[in-house]
């Protein structure tokens, strides 16, 4: 190897450390940025074109430096308590988009999961990068169908959601009514009383009033009559007095079902012995069925000793609601919540994968392009098939550890150093023999 030779390899060496500096200043850089993937020098040797023919010697020419991104590996995942963050928890990649118009833009994949509604409510990260979902409709299953391509996906906005209003369809009504308060009493006891909100159709909030007035025998000394009158009314009626539903409820007195309903008159309303419902029409003109239990079944109204209690009350229907915030599950699923009190998903984050994802090509804002070296992506929903599951209100960190940089930063500095020196000397040997020749 001659002294000129001997000083191209130093400068290719010197170049090669120069690489591994600007990268390792860069993790260091990004020790502290939101799914951060450290970039990695390998060093590659290089050598001339062979020596004389036959000779089998080659010229050595230094090293060159070769940078990897170490992408398959995960930052430790730390929990924020912002609704809109998302972390992977495994190996997949969230699906975002350089444009909010995703079929102007282009997929990229990212950790950088750090995600907040912009002006007109897209979610969007500190890249700038769109986050990409599946829309779901109101019964929480895709809107087109599932995704197979990333094509499928769109752009997450939560901007201008509300929560229909949905009436009343159905109620469950049961109590238990004093058993003593149907025996003579010179002053019979005043009614038990218990008021019930319900949905109309248009989502105003009604109510409902449960009124039971006790049957008192006339005269001293007669056996209890074990039976009530009931009485619905409803605030929506044109006469809110006049009650919706009335019914005579008598009550099992002895046996291994006292306690429990024996029969049902209804006269007001419609009574379904089989189903346990007395169904009436509201003021505004809806049906409702109100379960108060079946005769000599369990679960329906009582008359035991004791006070007057209510034992079950339950309805559906909602108000109209609006937005209230978002949440991501570990399903994937951004799930909104409305000010009645309702959620329902609207989104599915589907995750993706690749074969190689360390050949991804790294764009700015901690995205990454696909690649041919990557192969296809392929999307799975969250908590199903590699990709791991989504931990909403967290973010993954750097992957960086700065204890090793700052030791590769100590090999870098004193091989770059060696390699001047080597530079120096050569060019102090070739002076030796620039004056012999002088």
């Amino acid at each position: 190897m001659s002294l000129l030779t001997a000083i191209d390899s130093s400068l290719a060496g010197l170049n090669a450390q120069a690489a591994a500096l600007s990268n390792i200043s860069n993790n260091v850089a990004n020790s502290s940025t939101v799914g951060y993937k450290e970039a990695d020098t390998q060093f590659e040797s290089m050598v001339l074109a062979s020596g004389a023919s036959g000779s089998g010697t080659s010229a050595l020419a230094g090293a060159q430096a070769l940078t990897e991104m170490n992408i398959s590996t995960a930052g430790q995942i730390q929990t924020t308590g912002v609704a809109t963050d998302v972390a992977v928890n495994g190996a997949g990649f969230l699906v975002v988009n350089n444009q909010v118009n995703s079929s102007q833009g282009n997929y990229l994949l990212t950790r950088a999961g750090s995600f907040r509604p912009d002006a007109n409510g897209n979610l969007v990260n500190a890249g700038g990068y769109y986050l990409q979902g599946l829309p779901l409709n109101q019964a929480g299953a895709p809107a087109g169908g599932a995704a197979d391509t990333l094509n499928d996906l769109s752009t997450v906005n939560i901007a201008n959601l509300s929560a229909q209003a949905t009436p009343t369809t159905q109620m469950t009504f049961t109590a238990n009514l004093p058993s003593t308060d149907t025996a003579y009493s010179a002053t019979p006891p005043a009614p038990s009383n218990t008021t019930v909100q319900y949905f109309d159709p248009l989502g105003a909030t009604q109510s409902l009033q449960f009124s039971f007035t006790p049957t008192v025998p006339a005269t001293a000394g007669s056996p209890p009559s074990n039976t009530w009158t009931m009485n619905v009314y409803d605030s929506a009626s044109a006469t809110p007095t006049t009650p919706v539903g009335t019914a005579t409820l008598a009550f099992e007195s002895t046996g291994p079902n006292a306690g429990m309903l024996q029969s049902v008159n209804a006269t007001a309303g419609t009574y379904n012995a089989a189903a346990g419902t007395l169904s009436i029409t509201t003021g505004s003109g809806q049906a409702l069925p109100i379960t108060i239990g079946s005769p000599d079944t369990a679960g329906g109204m009582t008359q035991l000793d004791g006070a007057y209690t209510t034992s079950a009350i339950s309805k559906n229907g909602n108000a109209f609601g609006l937005l209230q915030g978002v949440t991501i599950g570990n399903d994937g699923k951004v799930v909104a919540s409305f000010t009645n009190g309702s959620t329902r998903p609207i989104y599915q984050l589907d995750l993706a994968t690749v074969p190689a994802p360390d050949s991804l090509t790294p764009v700015s804002g901690g995205a990454y392009a696909l690649s041919p070296g990557a192969g296809v992506p392929q999307l799975f929903q969250a908590g199903q098939g590699p990709t791991g599951t989504t931990d909403g209100g967290a973010l993954e960190g750097s992957n960086v550890d700065l204890g090793t940089q700052l030791t590769n930063l100590i090999e870098t500095q004193r091989a770059y150093s060696s390699n001047a020196e080597v530079i120096k000397s050569a060019t102090d040997m070739l002076d030796v023999v620039n004056h012999l020749n002088g």
